[in-house]
């Protein structure tokens, strides 16, 4: 008899553990339903690996979530199989191989799409999300920081990519008393003709040129050294919403803040829970760097640490 309750005894406790172990192994939220959300990135090399990484590690820090590689292999049809098993409350598409896979995805959660230069044309009827392209209200309030001087911003602009920006732009300016004279070009050799005669008629202090990421405006290769170099010789201030730019010569320029963007994506995919209305913003997490010598030549004193500078250039 007491053979038999021993080995019931230590049946029961085997049960109990292997029980215990299947709980701590689990997936948190399988048994605590805390609710969780599905980023979804392309899987790519540096340096972009590490700006998904860093968004993800935002939206971590907001929500539970689980992280989900897209190769061109990955299979739609599989990944919607898992999300509906998985069942997250919403998902968080980064880059354009995201935003194209969401679209393909029939789960009827919330979709936020995040780190893409697309515009709101291009992202889905429905999907709320973040622009890479920073917000032009913040670009001015640091010009007038920087160069209080400046009464008017010129911009060259495709209406495919831009013309939602320049909208924002118009009543941004409106709020620094600045003059925002906007080009519009839709290929390259507009684009170039238009530089050439703003760049050429606006030589004053009191002027600024603002280059937008454009890929239809804007050619790194031809382009972007003839108007750094002219405004240098004409000792214009040019600003930038591409950091490459401030590397080459530009005074200053907004890029993200990656960590801060997840952490607003995860906050859009929480509310938007609640929400049936889609928004699409441009970015407001951002870092601020500077090129010094460009500063130095256009007799503006700058002190980083006050202006809570991120990146300097050259490299100290």
């Amino acid at each position: 008899m007491k053979t038999k309750n021993t080995h019931v005894l230590k049946a029961t406790r085997w049960i109990q553990w292997s029980i215990l172990i299947a709980l701590l192994c689990a997936p948190l939220q399988a048994w605590t339903n805390e609710p969780w959300v599905a980023v979804l990135y392309p899987e790519t090399g540096e340096p972009y690996r590490t700006v998904f990484e860093q968004v993800a590690q935002g939206v971590e820090s907001r929500v539970a979530m689980r992280r989900y590689a897209l190769r061109a292999t990955t299979d739609v049809a599989e990944l919607q199989q898992a999300l509906d098993v998985g069942k997250p409350v919403a998902i968080i598409a980064l880059g354009q191989r995201g935003m194209k896979t969401a679209r393909a995805l029939s789960t009827r959660v919330p979709k936020i799409v995040g780190a893409v230069l697309a515009p709101p044309g291009e992202v889905a009827d429905g999907m709320s999300g973040i622009s890479l392209t920073p917000d032009p209200e913040l670009l001015f309030a640091r010009l007038h920081g920087l160069v209080p001087r400046i009464r008017r911003v010129v911009v060259v602009y495709s209406e495919a990519q831009n013309g939602w920006l320049i909208t924002l732009a118009k009543t941004a300016a409106e709020t620094h008393g600045l003059e925002l004279v906007a080009r519009r070009a839709d290929d390259l050799p507009a684009a170039a003709q238009a530089y050439r005669e703003l760049l050429g008629s606006n030589r004053d202090d009191q002027t600024a040129v603002w280059l937008p990421m454009d890929t239809l405006a804007l050619d790194e290769v031809t382009l972007v050294p003839m108007i750094l170099e002219r405004a240098w010789n004409g000792r214009m201030v040019i600003f930038s919403s591409s950091l490459v730019h401030v590397s080459k010569g530009a005074l200053f320029a907004l890029y993200p803040d990656n960590q801060k963007m997840g952490r607003h994506l995860a906050d859009m995919a929480l509310k938007s829970t609640n929400s049936t209305t889609a928004v699409f913003l441009p970015l407001r997490d951002t870092r601020f760097a500077i090129n010094v010598r460009s500063a130095s030549h256009l007799g503006i004193e700058v002190d980083p640490m006050k202006l809570g500078v991120d990146l300097v250039f050259p490299a100290r």
